[in-house]
């Protein structure tokens, strides 16, 4: 039974001696390392697996002189098996005593995780990707001469404004734009004489139903009466599904003569 249980460990097992020499292995190991498991007993590590062994050798070593077991060792090299293919391992090293307590060597457990360290380097890859689109975005939020707006989410829940857009209109650092709250708007916008209800205004209507708007000319009215005639287009954010997942806005100041026919 234990014979069996050993060859069908879903683990690769080792079994070495004081001199790191294999003395008896298990199926699954012999396919990692590309060899029958005949060819490996009496040979050392680093005659079967230099390019791990030469990691491998003292902590392996350590277990021997201590008596203490190490848990959760990374190694990575290549094996006989796939020679070209650099991957990795988590072992974990025990010692190994006879009936009288006397160290005969080491068994080690190794489980390879090779597809868990790529899909992880993967991850950070896309996060670092994500970390540089997010800072050149707000490089160019910042350093644009015109107001510009990035709703994240199709509700416009989570909308960020640029230092121009703060200023024209009168809003503190990182005050959201447009809340929903009634009375809780610093400012109407009109389209002609026409308030807009908060689900007209481009930013939204391009962030809910997809739809592009250009070159929309609008008043924004601040309730002191002051008046800021713009120009504004809006665009909505598609993921790589082409689904509408928020919308970027921007605006200038109305040359004059628009201003003229607004205000007419």
């Amino acid at each position: 039974e234990l014979e069996a249980m050993l060859e069908h460990a879903p683990v690769g097992i080792a079994v070495l001696d004081r001199d790191l020499r294999y003395v008896r292995l298990n199926r699954l190991l012999a396919e990692i390392n590309g060899l029958p498991s005949a060819d490996h007993i009496g040979k050392s590590i680093h005659d079967i697996v230099p390019d791990v062994a030469a990691a491998a050798e003292a902590p392996f070593r350590q277990v021997i002189q201590t008596g203490q077991p190490i848990l959760g060792l990374t190694f990575e090299g290549t094996t006989p098996a796939q020679p070209n293919v650099r991957r990795w391992w988590r072992e974990d090293v025990y010692p190994r005593f006879d009936h009288d307590g006397n160290l005969l060597g080491v068994t080690v457990t190794a489980v390879e995780i090779t597809e868990q360290r790529r899909l992880a380097g993967a991850l950070q890859d896309s996060q670092r990707r994500e970390q540089r689109r997010t800072s050149e975005l707000e490089g160019l939020m910042r350093a644009a001469p015109a107001a510009l707006f990035l709703a994240s989410d199709r509700e416009c829940r989570r909308v960020k404004a640029n230092p121009v857009a703060e200023r024209l209109l009168r809003l503190r650092h990182g005050e959201h734009p447009l809340p929903d709250a009634p009375g809780g708007r610093a400012f109407a916008m009109d389209a002609g004489a026409t308030l807009l209800a908060l689900d007209q205004l481009p930013l939204q209507r391009a962030a809910t139903t997809g739809e592009e708007i250009r070159g929309e000319t609008l008043t924004v009215r601040f309730a002191d009466d002051e008046r800021l005639h713009v120009v504004i287009n809006a665009l909505p954010l598609r993921d790589e599904t082409g689904e509408v997942v928020g919308a970027v806005a921007g605006f200038v100041e109305a040359p004059a003569h628009a201003k003229a026919g607004i205000d007419a």
